[in-house]
């Protein structure tokens, strides 16, 4: 009989990273065994998906931190969800995966501003970085 895995677990121990970095090296976890482990926690995968599709459906799924229904989320007021997404410390794409099955996006003009600026700045800062980490390579080509 087959040891039950803990993907959580692993998560936990590795971050969500290391979890798929070892997972994808893993001679153990083959294609068969990780399709036994996504239908054991009742998950959906294509029968002809690869063995990183597999990985990425088990630890998207271990990662989540929010573990409380939609319905028990409409039941707190702004400062209870607050400290609930803090405390379960809930990374930016489990809440925009969130709004977006909830079809919710931002309304008012500061929250959408907000959002631009947001998505602005980060993507800004990262071309910065970007193009002087392709300065200096080019600077030792040279």
């Amino acid at each position: 009989m087959e040891e039950k895995f803990d993907s959580r677990m692993l998560v936990q121990w590795l971050g969500t990273k290391g979890a798929i970095a070892g997972l994808e090296h893993s001679k153990e976890f083959t294609i068969q065994r990780l399709q036994n482990i996504l239908i054991d926690q009742q998950l959906e995968f294509k029968k002809k998906a690869t063995k990183n599709e597999l990985i990425e459906i088990l630890i998207a799924d271990a990662s989540k931190r929010i573990d409380k229904p939609v319905e028990s989320l409409y039941e707190m007021d702004k400062e209870a969800l607050v400290a609930y997404f803090e405390d379960r410390k809930v990374e930016s794409p489990e809440l925009l995966d969130l709004l977006k099955q909830l079809d919710l996006s931002p309304r008012s003009k500061e929250s959408r501003r907000t959002l631009i600026e947001f998505a602005a700045h980060e993507i800004s800062e990262t071309g910065r970085f970007m193009r002087i980490a392709g300065t200096r390579d080019h600077n030792k080509q040279g």
